[in-house]
């Protein structure tokens, strides 16, 4: 039987060091590439695995997916990836334990049912208080022993099962890091009577993918008339006076010009969010106009809109 690197998911082999998988021991548990990758933080240019490939795979499958993604990059381009997985699904809201109080999760589940239409909903933390085995609950509901565990590069998918493993007393642990496409196929993972598959990281189309390593802490800005706001590779600009409220992970850049070459023109609404993928989201205290320099910016309600007996 083939043994299988636990950081990438490749087939270990001791024959060729330039190809996928190679070890110069087949009793070690990692590749060379993951190896290093644990050990120094190197990783080879250019790997990733298409998105296509990993939901063919899935949707061909029996079971169920598990997809996470951390709070600042919930918007359409994530939820629309989630809707193409053709299993039984729930969506993961990982890093849970780095919301505000404030954001309720109860208010989060309607306003995802709300803005996205999606009902089945769960939360992990990395806390080491969080049990992470309701997972196991939900597959007995399902009536399935088979998982997929699913989503961004990023997300925590790792972690969450590592947390698995730690909690079921199996002494392995799958490869964990900051780098993008660390797992490169799916890994097999046995826990008592319940298969679980590690799946790849989908890539996100913005390069800039807000890293989740820190409580949400919101920042207030107030914005004079013809400012431009610089978030990365983003651009705003404001032509009248406002406040916005910054929830993400990277800094802001203010700037005042009264004629910037942008062409989109957003209009939002008093207390909405502007979504920038990859990136968070501002929430817009007053109604107005906005100009941007990218054309799949995407407004909605900001969760504390939210109305819930």
């Amino acid at each position: 039987m083939n043994k299988r690197c636990i950081g990438c998911g490749k087939i270990l082999q001791d024959q060729d060091k330039s190809s996928e998988g190679y070890t110069p021991n087949l009793k070690n548990e990692y590749c060379m590439r993951c190896f290093r990758l644990k050990n120094y933080g190197e990783k080879k240019e250019g790997e990733i695995v298409l998105e296509k490939d990993i939901l063919t795979r899935v949707n061909k499958g029996k079971g169920i997916a598990f997809f996470l993604v951390d709070f600042l990059n919930i918007n359409q381009e994530t939820i629309h990836l989630f809707n193409k997985i053709k299993l039984p699904k729930i969506l993961v809201i990982s890093k849970s334990d780095m919301l505000r109080r404030e954001m309720n999760q109860d208010k989060i589940r309607i306003w995802l049912d709300q803005v996205y239409q999606v009902d089945k909903v769960l939360f992990i933390s990395n806390k080491p208080s969080f049990k992470s085995n309701n997972i196991f609950k939900i597959m007995e509901e399902y009536n399935t022993y088979t998982a997929y565990i699913m989503g961004l590069t990023n997300a925590g998918k790792s972690t969450f099962l590592n947390k698995l493993l730690k909690e079921a007393g199996i002494k392995k642990e799958i490869l964990a890091s900051n780098k993008p496409n660390t797992t490169l196929d799916f890994i097999k993972i046995k826990i008592g009577e319940y298969t679980i598959f590690d799946t790849p990281g989908f890539s996100y189309q913005n390069d800039s993918l807000a890293l989740l390593n820190k409580e949400i802490k919101p920042i207030s800005y107030q914005i004079k008339p013809n400012t431009r706001l610089i978030i990365n590779d983003l651009e705003l600009f404001f032509k009248e006076e406002n406040k916005v409220i910054f929830y993400g992970s990277t800094k802001i850049e203010r700037k005042y010009q009264e004629t910037p070459q942008l062409v989109y023109k957003i209009n939002v609404s008093a207390n909405q969010d502007i979504v920038l993928p990859g990136i968070g989201y501002l929430n817009i205290k007053e109604p107005c106009q906005i100009w941007s320099n990218k054309d799949n910016l995407e407004t909605r309600i900001d969760v504390s809109e939210v109305k819930y007996e």
